[in-house]
């Protein structure tokens, strides 16, 4: 299984993408995945729609480069409820899963996600974390 990485700073004051990727990469490498590549936005608000790598790595998905798109966190790949509707429905029509490393409704196998349940999903999402912030 292919797999595109993708992790997100807000900021480059005292952020690192690495942390991420190092997770990121470790989980990948547990499952036996192949990275196809690593994308990066660094110091780039998640509320913001257009971010460089972001965009590449939806251009990677229309002729399907991989089978999964890895994040860390959901709001690494996306703060707006629009935006992250939007993209996940885009993964999932090219048949493409999204694992979110730190989400509460991870999933045990990698399949596309049934867009259906997405506003269900999202708030649990939000209120777990919500409710584990410190």
């Amino acid at each position: 299984m292919r797999v595109g990485i993708y992790t997100r700073v807000s900021t480059l004051i005292g952020q690192s993408p690495e942390m991420q990727l190092a997770e990121l990469r470790e989980y990948a490498s547990r499952r036996g995945w192949e990275i196809f590549d690593e994308y990066v936005d660094s110091g780039i608000s998640g509320s913001k729609e257009l971010r460089p790598k972001l965009n590449h790595l939806m251009s990677d998905v229309h002729p399907r480069r991989f089978d999964v798109v890895l994040c860390w966190k959901v709001d690494r790949f996306g703060r707006s409820l629009k935006h992250l509707v939007n993209a996940l429905a885009d993964l999932d029509s090219y048949g493409v899963a999204f694992v979110s490393l730190r989400a509460l409704w991870q999933r045990a196998s990698v399949r596309p996600l049934d867009v259906r349940r997405l506003p269900c999903l999202v708030v649990e999402g939000v209120a777990g974390d919500l409710l584990f912030r410190p």
